[in-house]
């Protein structure tokens, strides 16, 4: 006989993992589970239908419960950036079976709320890509998710590196390692070979290059240096701007940071972007988030569907969290 355990599920889905965490409703955490990306602009929504089908019934064979048992669900999703995203994900989560509320977010929300657990502040997500999202309790205001006049995370420090060493290549900037180095983590030893490449798109280069930039950086490279200040320069300012519009300036405001190049242990980006964020918000808490997003996901969700949220149940929750793999 199955004896019914209530449930609140949180998805977070990003470019390359999904992550998934059931908890009860102490903050407990019943199951967890994982798979690929969940970003319906790079794989199809139908794809990110099958992909998310797949981790709730992981996570619920987990747990041993049933999605009737699931109260409330957070799905904080990468490409969720307008209204009419939401409106395009209704069927993929009507066929889910999810009978409890149903809350749907870009997934920089469910870094806010790991972060910070009352859901008031800004975060900073630069990983794969660049989002800046804030919220006064009230107001939900976010970057508009598509390199529209905001930092671009490892993709726009990789498109800077490119612009820096054509240039060197030009004769309109000092060479220095980069030069040598991009063409080379690339497979080509000179570097005319390598922009021909690129130009005639047999190489594209990806994220993946981003940990050789801030390599560099750290190592005194002076065009790497100048990648990067702009790249952490750009988040900075992004924070200022949904800081701003919350009319947090002059108050005391939690700022999380997020995503791999947050998260990298880069000194040049790292204090670039805390100095700048204390230069135009003199009163920012800031903090790199120490937690997996997906556990942001699970308190959002908490705060919907609880009358009054609990600060026990995020205690619990994130104490448990620093304890699990996912």
């Amino acid at each position: 006989m199955h004896l019914m355990t209530k449930a609140i599920l949180g998805i977070d889905g990003g470019g390359t993992k999904t992550h998934a965490v059931l908890s009860d409703l102490e903050g407990n955490i019943l199951s967890t589970a994982a798979n690929g990306a969940a970003n319906w602009e790079r794989i199809g929504i139908s794809a990110v239908g099958t992909s998310l089908e797949e981790l709730v019934s992981s996570a619920l064979s987990t747990a041993k419960i049933s999605r009737d048992d699931i109260v409330a669900t957070t799905f904080a999703l990468a490409g969720i950036d307008w209204p009419e995203d939401k409106e395009l994900f209704q069927p993929i989560l009507s066929s889910l079976g999810l009978l409890g509320k149903t809350n749907l977010v870009n997934d920089s929300i469910a870094a806010l709320f790991a972060g910070a657990p009352d859901g008031l502040g800004c975060v900073s997500i630069a990983g794969t890509g660049g989002k800046t999202a804030g919220s006064d309790g009230e107001t939900t205001l976010e970057t508009m998710g598509m390199e529209l006049g905001e930092g671009g995370g490892a993709g726009q420090l990789v498109n800077l590196a490119l612009d820096s060493i054509a240039r060197t290549h030009h004769g309109t900037a000092d060479s220095t390692a980069l030069y040598i180095e991009l063409p080379k983590a690339a497979g080509f030893n000179n570097p005319e070979e390598f922009f021909t490449a690129v130009a005639r798109e047999r190489v594209r280069l990806d994220e993946s290059i981003a940990p050789l930039i801030f390599k560099l950086a750290n190592s005194g490279d002076l065009a790497a240096i100048a990648v990067v200040t702009t790249v952490a320069t750009q988040h900075a300012l992004d924070v200022y701007g949904i800081a701003s519009q919350l009319n947090f300036i002059g108050k005391e405001i939690k700022v999380v940071r997020a995503g791999g190049l947050h998260t990298a242990g880069c000194s040049v980006f790292d204090a670039t972007f805390e100095s700048e964020v204390k230069r135009l918000i003199n009163s920012a808490q800031i903090n790199v988030l120490e937690v997996a997003p997906v556990f942001g996901a699970v308190i959002h969700c908490a705060h919907q569907y609880f009358d009054v949220f609990s600060t026990e149940f995020a205690s619990n929750l994130l104490n448990a969290a620093r304890k699990v793999e996912l």
